[in-house]
Formats: C-alpha cells, structure tokens, sequence
C-alpha cells in the first residue's frame, strides 16, 4: 500500500492562498508522500497549459496523484441540477485522462428534511446510470467514498456496486465515516468502523484514513490502524491510504505524524 494525502488536509491554506497544486505537490514530497488526492476545487485551472505544467511538476518525482475528487451531489433536488453535476463529472474524467488518473473519488450526495429518502435513492441510481457508462469508456474507475447521508451504509454501498457490476464503479471508503462521532467514542464502541469496512474492502481501490490525535509514542488515537490494514490487505488492496486531516490543529505536524506512523506499521 502507499500513502497519500488529501488535498483537503490544507483546506485552509488553499482558502488563504498560502498554498496551491503545484507548491502543494512540492509540500507532499517534503513530507513524504507516495501521493496526493486533489479536490477539484483545489484546481486553479484545467487549461491545457496549467494540466501540462502540474503533469511537468510530477514527472520523475516520488510523488503521484492517485485520485481527482470532485464534490458532487446526486441527491439535490432541482433536476437540472444533478444534470449539471452529472456533466461536470464527466468533464473531470476528461480531465484525469490528460493527467494520467484512472481514479475519480465520488459521492452520492446528501438530502435535507425536505426530501423524500426514497426520491433521492433513484436520482443517485438515475445519476449514476448516466456517468458509468463514459468512465468504462473514457478508461476511469469511480471510487464511491461514504459521505454524506445519502447511501453510505456498508449495505447501501454493495447494493450499488452490485446493481452496476462495473469494474468502473468501484468504493472509496472513509473507514471512521461508517461511525458518526468517532472521535469522541472509546476503542471498544467503534466495532461498525471495522465490520463496516470488512463489507465494503474488496471493492476498494482508494481509501481515505482520517487522523488527528496521537499518544506520547506517536500512535494515532481515534483507530486502530493496524486493524484496518489487516481489513486492507486480506481483501487483497494494495492501493492508496489517503490521509484526510479533519482540523482542529497543525496541519503539517499531524500529516507529518501520521506518515512517520503508516510508513513503520506498512514495512514491518
């Protein structure tokens, strides 16, 4: 496996303009990093002149982009609006097929009071309907994370992948996701993390870990990592662990931590 790191680890610093794509993919080599996932959002530009110079800024180096994240909402209600979005994720395949990416990390999405459960379970399907086939043509694998409120359950996350049964949509997932609130729980209440993820792990081609609080010897606090990667490897994925800090700190020194750690726990 190979560790990686979330664009929206530095959130904040995109936000200030302290840092953008291409000083960012020279920040993921000072700390370490195999790779970097980058949010779209986090692109200043998709001219062929910009693609062409982050495609430079990688070339040779340690570091690739394992996955491009667009922030898609399948569950909005306004049609014209998912049709939109439907399109916009399509553009960005487009996009990862000129940088080399053959992996784009999904939502479903997510509803408010407002709107009927059952409403929103077929517009992710009618949405998904429409953008599988171009991945399977355009060469892409769309990596489904569990966010949001809208089929995140281990259950509802199989449930898709079967329905489609392509090698194009394929899972993501956020292992602390699968427990709202983990961070506060002890250890022993955050089994669902675990058997959650057990459900999902072969179907997994990119993964998220989410890590903020280390004890006096460097370990991560709020999971069990070696647990997980034991979850990783018996499924047989041996892709991206991306490392998604939630705030609440140093940006820096936890990504830093939080790769010291993965890198001593993959090599032993």
């Amino acid at each position: 496996m190979k560790i990686g790191c979330s664009s929206h680890s530095f959130r904040e610093f995109f936000e200030r303009r302290e840092l953008d794509l291409l000083s960012y993919v020279e920040l993921a080599v000072e700390l370490g990093l195999d790779a970097v996932e980058v949010l779209t959002s986090h692109f200043p530009s998709v001219s062929t002149r910009f693609l062409r110079e982050l495609e430079e800024s990688l070339t040779g180096g340690p570091v690739e982009i394992s996955a491009i994240s667009p922030s898609n909402n399948f569950g909005h209600p306004d049609a014209a609006e998912r049709d939109r979005q439907c399109d916009d994720l399509v553009g960005w395949m487009h996009v990862a097929g000129d940088l080399g990416v053959d992996i784009l990390r999904t939502f479903t999405g997510r509803v408010d009071g407002n709107v009927d459960a059952g409403d929103a379970k077929r517009w992710v399907h009618a949405c998904y309907e429409k953008v599988v086939p171009e991945a399977e043509r355009l060469g892409v694998t769309l990596a489904i994370e569990n966010h949001g409120n809208l089929l995140n359950s281990a259950e509802e996350l199989l449930e898709l992948v079967w329905h489609f049964a392509s090698s194009s949509l394929q899972l993501n997932p956020d292992p602390t996701n699968f427990l709202p609130g983990h961070f506060e729980k002890p250890e022993s209440e955050r089994g669902p993390i675990y058997d959650s993820l057990a459900k999902v792990a072969r179907f997994t081609v990119h993964s998220h870990l989410k890590v903020r609080d280390f004890d006096d010897e460097g370990v991560p606090t709020n999971v069990d990592v070696p647990r997980l990667l034991a979850i990783y490897r018996k499924a047989c994925f041996d892709g991206v662990i991306s490392l998604e800090y939630p705030g609440g700190g140093d940006a820096h020194e936890v990504i830093r931590k939080s790769v010291a750690y993965l890198r001593g726990v993959l090599e032993e």
